[in-house]
């Protein structure tokens, strides 16, 4: 095991951490997420942008990790089968 495939086991270790977390913060469905539960009031400013604010934000971001994830993933083995 080269410091490349060290490397990339850890960037891809918090890769999949921060690909989780992302989709657990994501709503899950257009029901109104959390404020329909509590009855906060859904049609404030807030309300209708700022939701979807979020989740493109959440959306891009696990996008972005999981395009480096895989990326990550076939230069280790890329790595690994050259170097073999």
């Amino acid at each position: 095991m080269n410091v490349f495939e060290m490397i990339g086991g850890v960037v891809m270790v918090l890769m999949s951490i921060a690909i989780s977390l992302l989709v657990l913060l994501q709503e899950g469905s257009k029901g109104g997420g959390i404020t329909a539960l509590t009855g906060g009031d859904s049609d404030s400013f807030f309300g209708k942008n700022g939701g979807l604010t979020r989740d493109a934000m959440l959306y891009r971001a696990t996008r972005f990790c999981a395009i480096v994830f895989f990326v990550v993933t076939i230069v280790v083995y890329g790595l690994d089968v050259y170097m073999a």
